[in-house]
């Protein structure tokens, strides 16, 4: 008996032949592709440099960025920021954003009627909202911010990767919050919000793991102090040179034909 080949055998598992399933992850990209802002669109917000970009390892992936302006809240004066990063990869980890984009979007809609401004409350609910979402031993890490025209960042930290505010001098870790999004029903540590100050001249670089974690032929990771030599030295840069400067230094040091996991960056610059 002729030995079936892998597409034939996915094919009896799934029931669907292999080209449906190919359709299907495609939809799901450009599903993906579209609750996040189009790179070649040049966002604006006062007299702040930003941009943004993700690059899957897979047709879909598991993080996620956006830049909202609040605005549409009634919340003027201020753009909110976001990074994710889902566990896992492919299809389930591109569905659990899908489902926190959602969370995110209901929830900033009820503090803007309820509180008007960052709150623990707010990550609260997208934690009841993921929980809910979240299959065993799934979760998100998020970073979310409000960032006002005079500089001033009121943030949350869910326990995301800390995003880095270098002031031209100084590196800053960004990591008061709480705990990673629903793995949980009831958070172990309650969610607390942070403050930090964009003062001109200064940058913020915000990232996911695929960034510090990609390694090299000898399995050394890029790492922490490689990301915040790239920063000091082209902190001048613009924001689009910037996230250039810091993936093409990842991509030199990882020196693999593919990468391994999702690498995001979220950059802004005062």
């Amino acid at each position: 008996m002729a030995k079936k080949s892998p597409a034939t055998r996915l094919t009896d598992l799934v029931g669907s032949p292999l080209r449906e399933i190919k359709e299907e992850f495609i939809s799901v990209a450009e599903m993906q592709n579209q609750i996040m802002p189009d790179p070649e669109l040049v966002e604006s917000f006062g007299d702040f440099d930003i941009f943004g970009m993700t690059v899957p390892t897979t047709i879909v992936g598991g993080d996620f960025f956006d830049f909202i302006d609040l605005e549409r809240f009634r919340l003027p004066g201020r753009m909110a920021l976001v990074i994710a990063d889902a566990s896992g990869h492919g299809l389930a980890a591109a569905m659990l954003i899908r489902d926190f984009n959602t969370a995110l979007y209901t929830a900033i809609s009820m503090q803007a009627h309820y509180e008007q401004d960052t709150s623990p409350l707010l990550f609260e609910k997208i934690n009841h909202r993921m929980y809910r979402s979240s299959l065993p031993n799934q979760f998100i890490s998020a970073f979310y911010g409000e960032l006002h025209l005079d500089g001033l960042l009121r943030y949350v930290n869910a326990g995301h990767l800390s995003p880095l505010l270098f002031d031209g001098k100084e590196f800053r870790e960004l990591d008061r919050g709480g705990p990673v999004l629903g793995a949980f029903h009831d958070p172990p540590a309650p969610y607390l919000v942070g403050e930090a100050r964009l003062a001109p001249g200064s940058v913020l670089v915000c990232y996911t793991d695929g960034i510090t974690e990609a390694a090299n032929s000898k399995e050394e990771e890029f790492g922490l102090e490689r990301l915040q030599r790239v920063i000091r030295r082209r902190r001048r840069s613009s924001a689009r040179a910037l996230f250039g400067a810091i993936m093409d230094a990842v991509e030199g040091f990882a020196d693999q034909p593919r990468q391994s996991d999702d690498r995001t960056l979220l950059i802004i610059k005062h």
